[in-house]
């Protein structure tokens, strides 16, 4: 029998193969894991991060995403879902009914009634074509003007406007500052007598009373100034907005008024406004929350239920949200209460429902605030041609959450979630190493 002997030298290659054969390679999400133990931005707040490839199973990479965080507007996700479900294709803007020279209204909280994002008004045209004496009935909405955990102090702002029936102008009065130095009004309450207008020489912005529509302004303004200013609604202030907006046409001649509640007729029929996309545009790119909340109580009227937020967020929560991992706390529909909280995988659970649901990747990416291009997003993800990330951002103090979808280099696309509370840095920065990491991981995959 033959004897075959290797080489010496063959036999150190061999060895040296074996070794390198058998030497751990990092997986993907291994070296996304590193840059969040070595971030100094990410230490001394909550952070929680989700992320796996659209479609698949199981995550890529899990960091706290089972622990619970103060959503802001990412609750907007679960309310956009929610009327995926719940309306159709153009939202309603009242149920009507018709006797003889009346026009009886039972308003549905349609968001975009005379609301100036919205140049076509077909609503208001179909009342000011009517040729009939309008009355719109009260009582419909069961709410308070404000959501749960709402900030009282936070009335001025034109980030919380009040919640009603029948929304006008967006529930808000915008305020400017002419050429000649005079501020105009729109809409113009005090040729109405809807308000009382002074000066204050302590104050930067515009205040508005507390209970009423009075206005205090700065006893000096800059050029150019602008600012909105919400409305507070009663009786008075809705029939004569809407009878002044309508005697302006000069079609109509007849006041409106106000009657108590009375219960839909069987024969009464539904009118209907606008697209939902281009209402979905305005929630989800410029994070509007008055349009997240009447939004949310047209969902409920829509579908038979109280009009209230509680109504659609019960429902959906019990119905098309029912099998999310967690169980998440969901009082509002904007996010501006600090009482949700909600996990990074169920907002993940919720992104992968919402492109199911809408089976639709174009028309679901140009919904959503794209980096570098539109809406909370213009100004991040910066230097690329063609936008990466589509996502839902949310913002309250000390915190900054961002979730939606991405595409790799590679060509393939991710669902992430990115929650960022407790903070005590500049917000800024905690965006800019929120943009870092979700670069990279577009860099790499």
């Amino acid at each position: 029998m033959k004897k075959f002997f290797l080489a010496p030298a063959l036999l150190f290659a061999l060895f040296i193969a074996s070794c390198s054969v058998q030497k751990p390679q990092p997986k993907a999400y291994q070296n996304i894991d590193e840059l969040f133990k070595n971030s100094t931005v990410l230490k001394q707040h909550q952070v929680g991060f989700y992320l796996k490839e659209l479609g698949a199973d199981k995550a890529m990479l899990q960091k706290n995403a089972d622990k619970y965080f103060i959503p802001a507007s990412n609750i907007k996700l679960l309310s956009f879902y929610t009327a995926l479900n719940m309306l159709g294709d153009s939202v309603a803007a009242f149920n009507y009914a018709m006797r003889k020279d009346s026009l009886f209204i039972w308003p549905m909280a349609d968001a975009s009634f005379l609301h100036p994002s919205f140049k076509e008004q077909k609503a208001f045209d179909f009342l000011k074509n009517s040729n009939k004496k309008i009355y719109l009935i009260s009582g419909r909405y069961q709410g308070e003007r404000y959501g749960k955990g709402w900030n009282w102090d936070d009335y001025n702002e034109d980030f919380q406007a009040e919640l009603n029936a029948f929304p006008m102008y967006g529930n808000m009065v915008s305020l400017r500052k002419d050429e000649q130095g005079k501020v105009l009004m729109c809409p113009d309450l005090s040729t109405m007598f809807l308000n009382d207008v002074g000066s204050n020489a302590s104050l930067k912005v515009a205040k508005r009373a507390t209970e009423s529509n009075d206005l205090k302004l700065p006893a000096t303004l800059p050029n150019g100034y602008q600012q909105k200013v919400p409305l507070r609604f009663d009786k008075n202030t809705v029939e004569n907005l809407l009878t002044d907006t309508l005697l302006a046409t000069g079609q109509v001649l007849d006041p409106v008024t106000m009657l108590p509640w009375r219960k839909l007729p069987l024969n009464a029929k539904t009118f209907y406004s606008i697209k939902a996309d281009s209402l979905y545009k305005l929630l989800l790119q410029n994070s509007d929350n008055f349009v997240a909340e009447e939004m949310l109580l047209n969902c409920a009227v829509s579908n038979n239920l109280t009009m209230r937020s509680d109504s659609a967020i019960s429902v959906a929560s019990k119905t098309f949200l029912a099998d999310v991992p967690d169980k998440f706390q969901w009082v509002d529909a904007s996010g501006l209460s600090r009482m949700n909280l909600i996990t990074p995988r169920d907002l993940g659970f919720v992104l992968q429902k919402i492109y199911n649901k809408v089976q639709n990747e174009e028309r679901l990416f140009g919904l959503l605030a794209a980096g570098g291009k539109t809406g909370t997003l213009k100004n991040m993800f910066t230097g690329s041609a063609t936008p990466y990330v589509f996502a839902k951002s949310g913002s309250l103090s000390n915190n900054y959450n961002l979730s939606g979808y991405l595409i790799g280099v590679s060509g393939k696309k991710y669902i992430f979630s990115f929650m960022n509370n407790n903070f005590m840095q500049p917000t800024a920065t905690v965006k800019a190493e929120v943009e870092r990491i979700l670069k990279f991981v577009h860099d790499n995959y």
